[in-house]
């Protein structure tokens, strides 16, 4: 059998700007598995942290401000 750890898993993205600081290649994918699955950015110089949005929030994003092409990125 297979160690699985519960701690959160990091990976950092690669020329990636950090929409708060613009600092390039600061910015860490954070998975969480436990207690409950869930994925933010976070930035390691400023510490901001974002969470993408929704299907639901994306298309109600997309009817309030009128923008084609704004959608939920899946990572994988």
């Amino acid at each position: 059998m297979r160690y699985q750890s519960n701690r959160p898993k990091r990976r950092f993205l690669a020329s990636v700007a950090c929409p708060n600081c613009r600092a390039m290649d600061t910015i860490v994918q954070v998975e969480i598995s436990e207690p409950e699955p869930d994925e933010y950015i976070e930035c390691t110089a400023c510490g901001h942290t974002e969470r993408r949005p929704t299907p639901e929030q994306a298309q109600k994003m997309q009817q309030q401000d009128g923008h084609d092409g704004v959608g939920v990125v899946k990572f994988r």
